[in-house]
C-alpha cells in the first residue's frame, strides 16, 4: 500500500468488523513539527492479550475469507522505516486504539491519497456506526461527523451514490482549506518541472 488512504480504509474496516458503534479517526499533519500521525479509536469488541501479541504477524487474521492479514504489519514496518512507529492498545469489551506516526518530511512516507473517499466509503458501508474524523494541520482543523451529515440530509441515506460524491467533495474542499494532504515533495517536484 503506497497511500495513507489505503491504510485508513483497512483499519476503519477492522473497526466495523469488530462491531464498533463509534469510530474516531484523528489525523495530525504538521510539517512544522515534522509529524504525520493517525489515531484510530473504536468501541468494538477489543482484542485479548493473546491476540494483541500476534497482531503484527502477517500470518494472523480474524477474517475467514482470507488467511493472511498484511495491513498492520506493513503499516508498522513503513512507519518504523520513516522514523515513527505503530502502537496498538486494546481491551476486550472496551475497544481498540491504533496510533501510527511518521516523520512528515521522510522521503519514504506514503502520500495521503484519497482520505475523504476512504472515510465516506466506510461510513456508507456501515450506516449504523457513528464516524468522527478530525484532521489538523499547521493551518487549522477540520471535523467531520456522520451524525451531522445525517441531520443535514434529513433522511436521505449516505449510501446514495450522488450523496456519497457530494460528501466526499465537501470533505476534500475542507481539507484543501487547511492544506491537508499537500505533499511538499510533490510541490517541489512540480516546481522543478
Amino acid at each position: 500500500m503506497n497511500e495513507m488512504s489505503h491504510y485508513v480504509l483497512d483499519i476503519l474496516g477492522n473497526s466495523v468488523r469488530a462491531g464498533a458503534r463509534v469510530v474516531r479517526l484523528t489525523i495530525t499533519e504538521s510539517p512544522g513539527e515534522n509529524i504525520y500521525r493517525m489515531v484510530f479509536e473504536d468501541d468494538g469488541k477489543g482484542m485479548s492479550p493473546e491476540l494483541l501479541e500476534e497482531v503484527f504477524s502477517p500470518w494472523m487474521t480474524t477474517r475467514r475469507e482470507r488467511r493472511i492479514g498484511m495491513g498492520l504489519p506493513l503499516l508498522k514496518q513503513g512507519a518504523q522505516q520513516c522514523g515513527g512507529d505503530l502502537v496498538v492498545d486494546s481491551t476486550p469489551g472496551v475497544g481498540t486504539t491504533v496510533t501510527v506516526a511518521f516523520e512528515y518530511a521522510h522521503l519514504d512516507r506514503p502520500v495521503a491519497g484519497d482520505i475523504a473517499g476512504s472515510v465516506v466509503m466506510t461510513a456508507a458501508s456501515a450506516p449504523d456506526i457513528v464516524f468522527l474524523y478530525t484532521h489538523t494541520t499547521d493551518k487549522g482543523t477540520y471535523r467531520f461527523s456522520t451524525v451531522e451529515v445525517e441531520e443535514a440530509l434529513d433522511g436521505v441515506s449516505l449510501t446514495n451514490p450522488s450523496i456519497m460524491r457530494a460528501v466526499q467533495e465537501m470533505i476534500r474542499e475542507n481539507l484543501d482549506e487547511i492544506g491537508a494532504g499537500l505533499d511538499e515533495r510533490t510541490v517541489l517536484h512540480n516546481d522543478m518541472i
